[in-house]
């Protein structure tokens, strides 16, 4: 088995690299795909029946696995809304136009999260999931230990009281 894998990683590392790379766009984060990759792949090389086939085989783990990577990248460097970030935001921009779509896009932001906080937790938990942390139906389900028809319906509801309320709200 053991070298039956080296033969694979001498064969299709470059590959994977390269895949890795084109859809991170950085190299050192492309390393770690390709050191992940192969330890999934390791893990399940027995499941591999056609050598043949290897390419595509490590070629649909290499690209689950950089999705993965970006999503969890993407996780890392969400921030929080902090009201007095505002303020440094403003400075920063250099013409009012800029500072008031700023300032709009803050306001924004903290009403809907007052809104969101009004949904029943159930619809709440799937809508952030789906939203905030970008996961799909099925990420969701598995994660909430839920049928992906349940978290369908959840983000459905969520997403018609949400619009309810600002429809309520804005058309006065």
């Amino acid at each position: 088995m053991a070298a039956r894998f080296n033969h694979l990683y001498k064969q299709y590392h470059k590959l994977v690299y390269h895949i890795a790379l084109r859809i991170t766009k950085d190299s050192n984060l492309s390393e770690d795909v390709v050191q992940e990759t192969f330890i999934k792949a390791y893990k399940k090389i027995d499941t591999l029946i056609d050598e043949s086939k290897a390419g595509g085989w490590l070629s649909s783990i290499a690209t689950r696995t950089s999705i993965d990577f970006i999503r969890r990248e993407i996780r890392a460097r969400e921030v929080l809304i902090d009201p007095y970030n505002i303020e440094t935001e403003c400075l920063l921009s250099s013409t009012r136009e800029e500072v008031e779509e700023s300032v709009d896009i803050s306001l924004f932001k903290e009403e809907l999260f007052t809104e969101i906080k009004q949904l029943p937790s159930a619809q709440q938990e799937v809508f952030l999931l789906r939203v905030q942390y970008g996961l799909n139906e099925d990420e969701i389900a598995k994660k909430l230990d839920l049928k992906r028809s349940t978290v369908k319906t959840r983000f459905f509801r969520a997403r018609k009281k949400l619009k309810n309320l600002y429809t309520l709200k804005y058309s006065a």
